[in-house]
Order: structure tokens, then C-alpha cells, then sequence
């Protein structure tokens, strides 16, 4: 009986261990990137990210729709966020479209665009 609880102390050590080294990389695995979530949310209609590799050129034909090139962007993160759930005003103006990210989507976007530097 002492071998079967010694045994099962030990599963349990391993099935821990297993646990928590397997947490950070299937948390990794997950994170979508910056320049991705900017493609899926079509971002790319409106705005150019000349920078990205490769390049992304907006696809809207329509001047008036055409947002500014991502790159050299001064806001900071606090502000890009709040004009981007459209909280906060842009010189006079809101965002066109609130985007709805998680908090961690929102984030790796904004990063990204953030890394956008000529």
C-alpha cells in the first residue's frame, strides 16, 4: 500500500509540473498577433501600413473613407485605445467604427501599430 501512494505522489507531481510548464506555451499558441487581428478586424480597408511586411496598401477606393498611413502613429496606447472604442475624440473627430476586441486583442493590436516605424 506505501508503494501506491508513493506512486500516486509522484503522478501527481508530474501531472503538476506538466501543468505549468504547458500553461505559458498553450497561452502563447493562442495570442493572435497585432498585424493579424488589424487583417481580420479589415482594418486594412481604410488604413495602409506601409511599413508591414509585406505592405499593406488600404483597399478602399473612396477618398473619403481613406483613414492615414499606421506608421509614425504619436498617440500613445491610452488614447489609441479610447478612440478606438471610440471614448475619445482624434482632432475633433471619433473613429468611424467602435472596434469590439478582448482587452488583449485590443492591446496586441495597438502594439503592433505602435512598432509601425519608418
Amino acid at each position: 500500500m506505501k508503494t501506491f501512494g508513493f506512486t500516486l505522489s509522484i503522478l501527481a507531481t508530474i501531472f503538476l509540473l506538466a501543468a505549468f510548464y504547458a500553461g505559458p506555451a498553450a497561452q502563447a499558441q493562442g495570442a493572435k498577433d497585432g498585424k493579424q487581428i488589424f487583417l481580420d478586424q479589415k482594418c486594412n480597408m481604410c488604413h495602409s501600413v506601409s511599413t508591414a511586411t509585406p505592405g499593406i496598401t488600404a483597399t478602399t477606393k473612396s477618398e473619403k473613407m481613406k483613414g492615414p498611413d499606421l506608421v509614425n502613429i504619436k498617440q500613445d496606447a491610452k488614447t489609441l485605445t479610447a478612440f478606438l472604442k471610440k471614448t475619445a475624440d482624434l482632432d475633433g473627430k471619433k473613429h468611424p467604427k467602435e472596434v469590439k476586441l478582448s482587452d488583449a486583442d485590443l492591446s496586441a493590436l495597438i502594439n503592433w501599430i505602435l512598432a509601425q516605424k519608418k
